[in-house]
């Protein structure tokens, strides 16, 4: 047995769950296990983590019930930090972690504050997701079709965790795009980036896929958001990154 239990965000198929906790000989009959999220609660991780919970309740070994916990702070570092030094002698299979990209990218990256190790955890749950970024409908119109071009000119201000967390891929993409994109960093969650679009204090933003449908969908339908890129999942043409039919 080794010391940590994860619930890693990421493309394996839920159907290892039950089989990796079974075979290590954990029983959570009656027990209560605690999903910890580095995020705030307005985020896409909470989204994801809240949806699968009972899911995850019916495929460990047991069916404990599964409560969902926030820890936020530092792009995710501080709860991956916490979950680390955690022993598995203390919770005995009741305490897991939900990771996201902006806990992977530190430790890819070499961030001096992460204190983690994924070598050090077993997954329990992995699930594959995407992001959408979105604009006011006035930058929007600056748009043609695929062509990006008339948003080169334009100042735009994002709300960041960091940049070295899941924001590094449209912040990247951006820059690949020729725009000019000034990231203010140090919000808590991918919830507090989109609360900064919907006062006026951004004018892009993005969410992964879970949020942006229970959060920002009423934001298009009200006519103050257009979505305009994706990533992470083709259409059924086979098309990713850009809202658009694909042409022949």
């Amino acid at each position: 047995m080794t010391t940590k239990t994860l619930a890693l965000a990421a493309s394996l198929t839920m159907a290892s769950t039950a089989a990796i906790a079974g075979g290590q000989g954990i029983d959570l009959t009656g027990k209560t296990v605690e999903w910890v999220i580095p995020f705030s609660e307005s985020g896409g991780s909470a989204k994801w983590a809240n949806f699968y919970a009972p899911l995850l309740s019916e495929a460990l070994p047991g069916q404990p019930t599964v409560v969902v916990k926030y820890m936020p702070g530092a792009g995710s570092t501080k709860g991956a930090n916490w979950f680390q030094s955690q022993d598995y002698a203390d919770s005995e299979g009741t305490l897991i972690f939900g990771s996201s990209g902006s806990t992977q990218f530190p430790f890819l990256l070499g961030d001096p504050r992460v204190k983690y190790d994924y070598g050090d955890w077993n997954v329990v749950l992995a699930s594959g997701t995407g992001g959408v970024a979105y604009l006011p409908p006035a930058e929007a119109a600056k748009l043609d079709g695929l062509d990006a071009s008339g948003l080169a000119g334009e100042d735009f201000i994002w709300g960041s965790q960091g940049a070295t967390r899941l924001d590094l891929v449209p912040l990247l993409a951006w820059k690949m795009l020729g725009m000019n994109v000034e990231p203010v960093f140090g919000i808590k969650g991918r919830g507090d980036g989109r609360l900064m679009f919907e006062r006026g204090e951004a004018n892009i933003d993005y969410q992964t896929s879970s949020a942006f449908l229970s959060n920002v969908t009423p934001l298009v339908e009200a006519g103050s958001a257009v979505p305009w890129m994706t990533w992470g999942a083709l259409d059924d043409l086979g098309c990713s990154g850009c809202r658009w039919q694909c042409g022949p």
